[in-house]
């Protein structure tokens, strides 16, 4: 054995001795190796698990934002569904000041509209038709006839209106606002609407028919195609 040295003597199965020998200095650096390699492996080990924490806690939140979207995909398809059923309704003001929304297809139809025939001007409209008295009895009827040109933007400062009012997006309109009528058999109607805009960017035509008392006889909704 010799001085500084640390000797390790192994016996093989056959008892023949197996003499290993290890300074100070390489047992020393055997020793730090291992100690590295322990605390690179623990530390390696610490990390891991936090990042698994961190993973999970993304896929957490991954989830949740998926499950927000999700949410907000249905509010917005709501919504869109709410839009599109309301397009073409009008907010009306009743004789008692009351407001009720009206929609094409609800009408009495006491009322109906034939021949009508549009035309342009420079920046103005030119309707005529028949207003025909549809209940086929010798009664007079009389009323209100509003007519709206909408603007293919939606926008109601650039909307057309018979006779000239200004429409404001969330008041009501009031429905003797309109045109006075009164009609036995039938009566045409010559109608001018002066545009804010071009023709072209028209591209729905609105015709309600109310009675004096402000029931809806007529709502006639038609696109108007140049």
């Amino acid at each position: 054995m010799k001085r500084d040295t640390f000797t390790v003597v192994l016996v093989t199965e056959s008892r023949e001795p197996l003499t290993i020998e290890f300074s100070i200095k390489e047992l020393l650096l055997i020793s730090i190796l291992l100690l590295t390699l322990i605390g690179a492996a623990v530390f390696s080990f610490v990390n891991y698990r936090k990042l698994k924490n961190q993973y999970s806690q993304i896929q957490g939140t991954i989830e949740l934002l998926e499950q927000n979207l999700q949410s907000r995909e249905k509010q917005i398809t709501e919504l869109q569904g709410k839009v599109e059923s309301q397009k073409g309704l009008v907010l009306l003001v009743g004789p008692q000041q009351d407001t009720s929304m009206v929609s094409p297809g609800i009408n009495t139809q006491d009322v109906l509209i034939q021949d009508l025939k549009v035309n342009t001007r420079e920046d103005s409209l030119f309707l005529s038709f028949n207003l025909i008295n549809n209940t086929k009895q010798d009664k007079l009827i009389s009323g209100y006839l509003i007519i709206i040109a909408e603007h293919k933007s939606g926008t109601y400062d650039k909307f057309g209106t018979f006779p000239g009012f200004k429409l404001q997006s969330g008041e009501p309109l009031n429905y003797r606002l309109g045109d006075t009528f009164a009609i036995r058999y039938f009566k045409v109607v010559q109608a001018a609407i002066n545009l804010p805009d071009s023709p072209a960017n028209y591209n729905r035509l609105k015709v309600l028919v109310f009675s004096d008392e402000g029931r809806v006889l007529l709502y006639d909704r038609r696109v108007l195609e140049w």
